[in-house]
């Protein structure tokens, strides 16, 4: 990944509202590495999760300055808050 980038071929899948469906540790080491693009696929099912928004990340040990990095980043990938 750190020399050829995100490939197409291993797409992250993510639902309508931008859930990840799967791919979970691609994201984060893509994030970890500063890979600016990560190709997805908009798959029509949706995830069932618990609420992953900013309060379960501080919860479970997330520094602010990390959630901070993770939103922009996601954002800047995705259009959309993390959040």
């Amino acid at each position: 990944m750190r020399s050829s980038g995100f490939l197409a071929l291993h797409a992250v899948p993510i639902d309508p509202d931008g859930e990840l469906l799967g791919g979970a540790h691609r994201v984060s080491c893509a994030l970890a590495l500063e890979i600016p693009e990560i190709p997805v696929t908009d798959e029509m099912r949706r995830a069932w999760a618990p609420a992953w928004g900013k309060g379960w990340f501080l919860a479970n040990g997330m520094g602010q300055s990390d959630f901070e990095r993770l939103s922009r980043d996601w954002m800047a990938l995705y259009g959309r808050s993390a959040a």
